[in-house]
């Protein structure tokens, strides 16, 4: 099996990038589509009576628990007025929606500080915090989305959601005890 790979050239010019993480890269689709979906005041099931899937799909692919067919991610990027190539681009920037002050619970904090202090692929960070991958998958999903950093490249997200939730005070030694 190989592994997913990224149409395009690579940053620094060598071929495609391939992703380390199916996982991650799952969550991010998932976490783009939900965006937009947001943006749109959009219920899942309004997205769903724009498209042919059902709720229940679209929330399983939001939530980086499922891979699309490319129809399907077509007709998802259709219904949302959006561009493959702009859904799944370097460029691709959070649409402007309300800012409320988010709170993380101790366990997502855990998984966080786990992951970005690791840089550990998931399935490992899985075993660290006594879970599993797709938990962590969507646990981080739901953490990037929460600190508003799920735009950001894949290889700067997990710094940065650890930075946006310091500053926040959503990080500190109680968060550690308390998820352990």
């Amino acid at each position: 099996m190989t592994a997913p790979v990224r149409v395009g050239p690579s940053p620094t010019g060598d071929g495609p990038t391939v992703f380390q993480d199916r996982d991650e890269l799952l969550a991010d689709v998932g976490d783009r589509i939900r965006a937009e979906r947001h943006a749109r005041g959009w219920t899942q099931n309004d997205l769903s009576n724009r498209c042919t899937m059902s709720a229940k799909v679209i929330a399983h692919v939001e939530n980086g628990q499922t891979s699309l067919p490319l129809y399907y991610l077509a007709e998802l990027c259709r219904a949302l007025g959006v561009t493959m190539s702009a859904l799944l681009s370097d460029e691709w920037v959070l649409p402007a929606r309300a800012h409320r002050e988010r709170v993380l619970t101790p366990r997502q904090a855990h998984i966080l500080r786990v992951a970005a202090s690791t840089g550990l692929p998931l399935s490992q960070v899985a075993a660290r915090v006594g879970t599993t991958r797709q938990v962590v998958a969507a646990r981080l999903s739901e953490v990037y989305r929460l600190l508003g950093v799920a735009h950001l490249p894949q290889r700067e997200r997990r710094a940065v959601a650890v930075r946006v939730a310091e500053a926040r005070g959503l990080l500190n030694d109680r968060h550690e005890v308390d998820a352990a």
